[in-house]
């Protein structure tokens, strides 16, 4: 029987306010539950909770993967470049508030997929998201993303995965 669960993402960046994910599209492995999603914002970050049920299928990672086309992809506890089974994946906005200034990120793709044993791991990514290399020890993967910064200003928001983690990320902001 399917069964819903709070599924939640940790994005870590001291100082974040205003977080708000907005949810455009899903998908989720047939025969399970989806409730959508909320988020809630502490000085330590923010938790995106989806609440849907974990049954892991080949369709919802390829949905995944034609959802960022030729972009990027990272997962928490994985050495895999892209997921082959997932749990649920959701595509959406990102908006948030740092420093005094506000970002906008489109098209991002949230999903979680399982790792060995009873772990259900993360996957960000995104039509224009790319890879950074050359990371240092302790980071697993970084990936980074163009956000709008005010009206006229770019930013790169950058997510970093390190070892160990499996439902969080932290979050930082290159200015460009």
């Amino acid at each position: 029987m399917a069964k819903e669960h709070d599924n939640e993402f940790k994005l870590k960046m001291i100082g974040l306010s205003d977080f708000n994910f907005t949810v455009t599209d899903h998908y989720i492995t047939s025969g399970q539950p989806w409730d959508g999603v909320t988020t809630s914002t502490n000085n330590k970050g923010t938790t995106i909770t989806a609440k849907a049920g974990r049954k892991a299928s080949k369709e919802t990672a390829d949905w995944f993967k034609e959802s960022i086309k030729n972009g990027s992809a990272i997962g928490c506890q994985t050495i895999d470049k892209l997921p082959t089974k997932l749990n649920f994946a959701f595509k959406g906005t990102m908006s948030f508030s740092h420093g005094g200034n506000s970002y906008l990120g489109e098209n991002i793709v949230l999903a979680q997929g399982s790792t060995a044993g009873s772990r259900n791991n993360w996957w960000i990514g995104g039509s224009n998201m790319s890879t950074i290399t050359d990371l240092p020890a302790g980071i697993l993967s970084i990936i980074a993303q163009n956000f709008n910064q005010g009206k006229l200003l770019k930013a790169k928001v950058t997510f970093t995965v390190a070892i160990g983690d499996v439902s969080s990320m932290s979050m930082s902001i290159i200015s460009i």
